[in-house]
């Protein structure tokens, strides 16, 4: 059986794995560690198994070099609410369908049959791992434990198996969460002057982060867009007849790639000086409450140009170079310093769709590049 016909199949077992509870999660992690320990001599280690967040690294380690090149993909999926036989893998014409085949079992199956094979090619130099997170979807946080707690070496390299339609993805943009504060003063609806309603302060905050978003579009950047924000949240009073002392709203913020959260953070300030500048009443209180870091990896890096050869020889034609539209563990890998991109097989716009999907072919492709690519990086 060939590598790439190894990499459908442990798409299809993967994909038959309800893994977006934590039972699921633990027994996908299972097989990976089966499958990789039965056809490998890999080193293979399970990290806080017992969490509601577990996560896998398997490493293999060449003789005569010291590059070390990362494959990581995430097991964990969105709800399957809504769809009709989520779990069955089935395939029709050459498609599968099902929850996560796209977002990411299909890019995950593609690398650990990459992974396998590398690791039984006695030509090996440098150093090889292998990592399969759990809670990609909603916090992203196990990337960042790996290499903090340096279950992870800082490796020379990091490609990431997102469904990127076989491009190749250098940047992302950074997200942020803010939450911010209003303190009034109550008092009785009937007299109301004797208070200071928080949820009006709530209100001209608004409007002010309104103005703002509508300077964005003078920071475009060609090529990542310009940042976005969206009001999400707002919270405040507790019955008609009492003026809210207290309301809190919640802003979400996309910023460039090379941005920060400290900018967010900067204009939230800018505006309450503002409004208190204006009215001395005006009590407010910005603190981000998440932040995940954007991806910006230069395609000038050398490493980087191997790899986008090594794709575009193994693909047949000139791959497109891209931006992910959401964010990924990437951003936490390029927090430490570390060059990243994305590619992977199925399209990002059934991920998370009742219709979820990706050809075959694309497994296929996927699979004989990352193997390619770990030939001319570590052999």
């Amino acid at each position: 059986m060939s590598i790439a016909d190894k990499a459908i199949e442990y798409t299809a077992e993967l994909s038959k794995i309800n893994s977006f509870n934590i039972d699921g999660k633990r027994e996908a992690l299972k097989y990976a560690q089966s499958i990789i320990s039965q056809n490998t001599n890999a080193e293979i280690k399970m990290y806080d198994f017992d969490t509601d967040a577990p996560f896998l690294i398997a490493s293999v380690k060449g003789h005569d070099s010291d590059f070390k090149l990362l494959l990581e993909g995430h097991l964990d999926v969105v709800s399957p609410e809504g769809m009709k036989n989520p779990f069955s893998a089935e395939i029709k014409d050459g498609i599968m369908y099902g929850r996560g085949v796209a977002d990411m079992k299909g890019g995950c199956g593609a690398i650990i049959s990459a992974f396998i094979s590398a690791a039984n090619n006695s030509a090996l130099k440098g150093q090889l791992y292998l990592m399969l997170s759990t809670d990609e979807e909603y916090a992203g946080e196990e990337i960042k434990t790996a290499l903090s707690k340096e279950y992870l070496p800082k490796v020379d390299f990091a490609m990431i198996s997102e469904p990127t339609n076989l491009q190749i993805h250098t940047a992302h943009k950074g997200e942020a969460w803010m939450e911010v504060e209003f303190f009034g003063k109550s008092a009785h609806s009937s007299i109301p002057h004797l208070g200071k309603n928080a949820i009006y302060m709530a209100a001209e905050f608004i409007i002010e982060v309104k103005k703002l978003i509508a300077t964005y579009k003078d920071k475009a950047h060609p090529i990542y867009g310009e940042p976005a924000m969206s009001v999400g949240v707002i919270q405040g009073g507790s019955t008609p007849n009492v003026v809210p002392p207290y309301a809190k709203i919640t802003i979400d913020k996309r910023y460039l790639p090379g941005g920060s959260a400290e900018e967010f953070q900067e204009e939230m300030d800018t505006i309450i000086n503002k409004l208190s500048a204006c009215d001395p009443d005006f009590k407010a209180k910005a603190t981000i409450i998440g932040n995940w870091n954007s991806v910006l990896t230069d395609r000038e890096n050398k490493d980087f140009l191997t790899i986008k050869s090594v794709i575009d020889k193994t693909l047949g034609s000139d791959t497109p170079l891209g931006v992910m539209t959401g964010w990924g563990e990437g951003g936490f890998i390029n927090m430490y310093g570390i060059p990243v991109v994305y590619f992977g097989p199925g399209d990002f716009k059934f991920a998370h769709t009742p219709n979820e999907q990706i050809p075959l072919s694309h497994i296929e492709k996927a699979t004989e590049a990352y193997y390619n690519i770990v030939k001319k990086l570590c052999f």
